[in-house]
């Protein structure tokens, strides 16, 4: 499959383009599929909470290890931590 081409008319998008791609060492073509991909990241729907979707499948993947962690903590555990601290709440 032949290769497609994007041709940009903007003086600002080429000097932006090359200016980073010179920074970073780059090509000026990485420099803009990079900045695509990230903008396309960025751009993806966002649920109620105002999550992507791959925000929302790390969000849950956190909340599973809570339950799990939640599961194995001793009844007897305690986290009483108050004899640290004075009245004011400083250390002793």
């Amino acid at each position: 499959m032949a290769q497609r081409q994007l041709n940009i008319r903007s003086d600002e998008a080429a000097e932006r383009a090359s200016a980073l791609a010179k920074r970073l060492g780059k090509t000026t073509t990485e420099v803009v599929v990079e900045a695509l991909r990230s903008y396309d990241a960025s751009a993806r729907p966002v649920d109620e909470l105002g999550m992507t979707p791959e925000k929302r499948r790390r969000y849950e993947s956190i909340l599973e290890i809570a339950r799990e962690t939640r599961k194995r903590i001793r009844p007897e555990a305690t986290f009483d931590e108050s004899w640290m601290y004075d009245e004011n709440g400083l250390p002793k």
